[in-house]
């Protein structure tokens, strides 16, 4: 939608180890992320947007070459480098976690694999059986984390757009909110700003769901869990 579709990695880590290891082996650079982009830029020149997946894992409120990463995205102004910042619902977070702690599944798949969505479309997870206050614990902590986040592009005065994977996604089941990326793209400045009709939006998605669309069936013990949340904050996390 965008003019080219790009691939788009998880360059600095998708773990914490991960992240870790990547800052680490970065020292004090202050020049990684311009370099990176502009060796997507130069590979992929009819491309209206190129960028990656920086997974915001606790490095980047501490490592020297994150830092000056985050500074690099406040004060570059030509060109502008822009952050799309996505939040997830913190239960589906776990369960995610959960999943590929238990099974070598892909954590996407392409629309037509039926291969892949076969493996991957997993049922009946159990999670946390009995243990329900580290359940919260871990919500409480990822919520905890995902404000800092928040707050340290607030105060570096980060360019970017808040948006939710939910809303991006699955609204009721119903695949992407239109008014969502719509926004996204207004804020890029590239695609359909507006008059985004619901047909490209979906040949627009090359990837497929992974996960069934309720919590009812994906976890075996949804009772347990959509009790032990029943009037916390997190309550308005379980979809059934």
């Amino acid at each position: 939608l965008s003019g080219m579709e790009t691939p788009s990695h998880e360059y600095t880590g998708g773990s914490t180890e991960k992240s870790i290891e990547f800052f680490e082996g970065k020292g004090h650079d202050d020049k990684w992320l311009v370099q990176y982009l502009c060796r997507k830029q130069r590979k992929y020149r009819d491309a209206g947007v190129v960028g990656f997946k920086w997974k915001p894992y606790e490095p980047i409120f501490n490592a020297p070459a994150a830092q000056a990463g985050i500074n690099t995205i406040a004060t570059l102004k030509d060109p502008t480098i822009k952050v799309v910042r996505l939040r997830r619902n913190l239960l589906d977070v776990q369960i995610s976690r959960r999943k590929h702690t238990l099974y070598t599944t892909k954590a996407h798949c392409m629309k037509g694999d039926s291969k892949c969505l076969q493996d991957g479309l997993i049922t009946s997870l159990d999670l946390y059986t009995g243990e329900m206050d580290t359940l919260y614990k871990h919500l409480e902590s990822l919520h905890a984390h995902e404000d800092r986040v928040d707050k340290l592009l607030h105060e570096k005065n980060v360019p970017h757009v808040q948006v939710t994977y939910d809303r991006l996604y699955n609204v009721d089941g119903k695949g992407g909110d239109i008014e969502e990326w719509e926004k996204v793209f207004s804020f890029l400045g590239v695609g359909p700003a507006s008059n985004l009709t619901r047909g490209q939006l979906e040949r627009g998605m090359k990837h497929a769901a992974t996960h069934p669309p309720g919590h009812n069936m994906t976890l075996a013990n949804y009772d347990e869990v959509a009790g032990a949340l029943e009037g916390t904050e997190f309550e308005n996390l379980l979809h059934r």
